[in-house]
């Protein structure tokens, strides 16, 4: 029985150590203080806070666009009951409002929602979830020395 005893207090004591060298070693990760990562990601935040402003930009831009579609739709609903098409001028002047169909916002809006998307792709997989050391984010934060938006 107190062979059983002292076996269960080296089990117990085997597995409190294992337990505290886990925990120290968890508490051993590096907190990387390279200035260069940390104003790399900083960069990238601010990056991606003005693509997400252009993006939103273009979104409104591509709401009021779509309007005007609508509206263009309208008249070209219209005109067509009108058109004679043996008289050329009637032709000419409904193509004029076909043509104007083409809308460069929706390109626009796409372009800039794939520019966010992916600047906030790269954050995440560079920087998200990374242990910074907080003062020296708040250094970088003030004055960080960023490349100009591509």
């Amino acid at each position: 029985m107190r062979w059983i005893g002292s076996r269960y207090a080296a089990v117990l004591g085997s597995v409190t150590l294992a337990f505290c060298v886990a925990d120290k070693a968890e508490a051993q990760v590096p907190i990387p203080n390279e200035p260069a990562e940390i104003n790399a990601c900083v960069c990238m935040q601010l990056a991606s806070g003005a693509l997400a402003a252009d993006k939103d930009a273009k979104s409104q831009t591509l709401v009021a666009s779509n309007q005007q579609l609508t509206d263009l739709d309208a008249q070209l609903a219209s005109a067509r009951a009108r058109m004679d098409v043996n008289n050329p001028d009637s032709v000419a002047s409904y193509k004029v409002l076909l043509f104007g169909q083409i809308n460069p916002a929706q390109s626009a809006a796409a372009a800039a929602v794939a520019r966010y998307n992916a600047s906030v792709s790269e954050y995440n997989q560079r920087c998200a979830g990374r242990p910074f050391n907080s003062d020296l984010v708040a250094q970088i934060q003030a004055h960080p020395n960023c490349q100009p938006l591509r």
